[in-house]
């Protein structure tokens, strides 16, 4: 059962009547249209104005009793929750106290929570009625004291940086490009577009076979590319494509290092499908129109592909496996793993986000080291630890840590681009 001794909201107040209704009568009132709210926002149904309402109802010390019956009901109703979701929601109890100024700037990005399926029950809860304004409340205001994250030197996060290395040698630092400006190259122009990205447009190629170009993030950095076949790549740090500078023959065939997330483009050749071919290190994926993800950093535990739509063929040395949509295929060196998974986890990186749902603290670090370009170094012995979280990849280095300690039993600090890691006593 939920330890409902572990939550924490403050003192309750004394009880009084007023204006002719009894104390019973208001809070039993009361209590049904906090009930009424609390459902609702659950839904995820609720207007801008009830969230408003139910935001307000929390941040008030009056109703911290019915708020924290509410929360230990609905637990209990469940059981698929863990001893780590209730430390969790422990931690995030005892450090609540809303302001004004925290219900406020909460309503501006509650329409931004996504719910996802996959984590467990008291998690969700979680995520649901607080991390909408949880982030805010901790890492908005300056001058709170709530966060134990030491900051000798905060970090930035990333942005859009890459280096285009041409056919014939040119390398085109494709951050500091001017939006609109174009080079040519085999009869192509290459176009940084409005949006930033990088586009291939087709004039009339000058050679049936072109020559070869890369595009190559850095750690820090990020970039997106339509090929010249219209097919569309999102890079993420560290990482690099290789492809022709046209499209030609019966397949179109690139090289991946890093992490990529496609959206590939159908064409035909003599009525005929033109498959397109990723290759990683260890294994390609042929595909014919589809969406999908490939992690395939050589520091990770294994190369994961994840498909979002259509179909996609993964083959490996001795392996040959076709995979739906919501399916992931980990190559890793003692064998694969087909498994179902949720897709917006695996491409939180492409949509601005962290997502951690249970992940190990060894793999969060990557993840974090690698976008903001930085070391991580812990300073003690650190027992396994799994974090959950979720925050956008454009807030500064402080605040993500400061959700980290959140979840998990962990204290850090940023000193000149290392972040140090202690294990709490």
């Amino acid at each position: 059962m939920w330890d409902k001794s572990r939550i924490f909201f403050g003192k309750s107040r004394g009880r009084t009547a007023f204006s002719g209704i009894t104390v019973n009568e208001r809070t039993l009132s009361n209590r049904q249209h906090i009930l009424t709210l609390f459902k609702k926002y659950l839904a995820n149904d609720c207007t801008e104005q009830e969230a408003a309402k139910l935001l307000d109802l929390i941040r008030s010390e009056d109703n911290r009793g019915e708020i924290e019956e509410l929360i230990y009901r609905h637990l209990n109703e469940h059981t698929d929750y863990s001893s780590t979701d209730a430390a969790i929601a422990a931690r995030v109890f005892e450090k609540l106290h809303l302001t004004q100024q925290d219900t406020e700037v909460a309503l501006s990005v509650r329409r931004s929570v996504k719910i996802f399926p996959l984590f467990k029950v008291a998690a969700a809860v979680i995520f649901i009625v607080l991390s909408s304004f949880i982030v805010y409340y901790f890492f908005k205001s300056p001058a709170r004291e709530l966060a134990s994250t030491a900051t000798v030197q905060d970090v930035a996060p990333g942005g859009n940086k890459a280096v285009l290395t041409l056919t014939d040698g040119r390398q085109l630092s494709l951050g500091e490009m001017q939006l609109g400006s174009t080079t040519t190259q085999d009869g192509m122009v290459i176009t940084k577009s409005a949006d930033g990205q990088v586009e291939y447009s087709s004039g009339k190629p000058s050679q049936t076979h072109g020559g070869v170009n890369t595009i190559r993030t850095p750690r820090g950095g990020q970039f997106r590319v339509v090929l010249p076949d219209g097919s569309k790549v999102w890079l993420n740090a560290a990482s690099s494509l290789t492809y022709p500078s046209v499209f030609s023959g019966n397949e179109r065939r690139v090289q991946l290092t890093g992490e990529g997330y496609f959206e590939i483009v159908p064409k035909l050749k003599h009525n005929q499908k033109i498959p397109f071919v990723v290759e990683t290190a260890k294994q390609q994926i042929e595909v014919l129109g589809t969406r999908f993800n490939v992690n395939a950093y050589e520091e990770e535990a294994g190369i994961k592909t994840t498909l979002i739509e259509g179909k996609v063929k993964v083959i490996t040395e001795n392996e040959t496996v076709i995979l739906k949509p919501n399916q992931e295929f980990v190559l890793k060196t003692d064998g694969i793993i087909t498994q179902p998974v949720e897709v917006d986890m695996a491409i939180d990186w492409k949509n601005g986000d962290f997502i951690f749902a249970n992940d190990d603290i060894h793999n969060v670090m990557q993840k974090i080291t690698r976008w903001y370009n930085v070391e991580a170094v812990y300073d003690n012995a650190v027992s396994p630890v799994n974090l959950n979280g979720q925050i956008s990849r454009s807030r500064n280095l402080s605040e993500v840590l400061r959700m980290l300690e959140l979840s998990g039993n962990l204290t850090f600090r940023i000193d000149n681009g290392v972040i140090h890691i202690y294990q709490n006593k």
